[in-house]
């Protein structure tokens, strides 16, 4: 993939993180929480793939989500042990969200992401604007 694809890529992933704190700084409803999920899906999407895009340009083979963020930590991208834990549990999520609509599993995720998967991926998405192509 080119530099530019790269390039794009970022600018999706903090575009979709900006996109995801608006919406959970809305008062909780079924629509605010459904929009939420799905924003919450998009923006996870785009950024391990950014991640991927970058790991693989750097030689790694990263292979789907799960490998790629245990990547992402062994090269200090996810920072602390225990954000790479956080960020295995939004996997998890992420995973349960796109596979079933279950009114009380919507409302824990849509918890998680209003009290901690939106900053962490609001975190990502500028962390990976300062990573370099070359």
């Amino acid at each position: 993939m080119s530099q530019e694809r790269f390039r794009e890529r970022q600018i999706d992933a903090r575009a979709s993180a900006e996109r995801l704190t608006e919406a959970v700084a809305y008062p909780e409803s079924e629509l605010i929480r459904d929009a939420t999920i799905q924003r919450f899906e998009f923006t996870f999407e785009v950024i391990w793939k950014t991640l991927k895009l970058y790991l693989e340009r750097q030689g790694y083979d990263c292979g789907g989500p799960r490998s790629t963020l245990k990547k992402a930590f062994a090269e200090n991208l996810i920072p602390t042990p225990e954000e790479a834990d956080r960020w295995l549990r939004m996997l998890d999520d992420r995973n349960l969200t796109s596979h079933a609509y279950d009114e009380a599993l919507a409302r824990q995720i849509y918890g998680h992401i209003v009290e901690d998967y939106a900053s962490l991926l609001a975190d990502m998405a500028e962390r990976v604007q300062t990573l370099e192509w070359g």
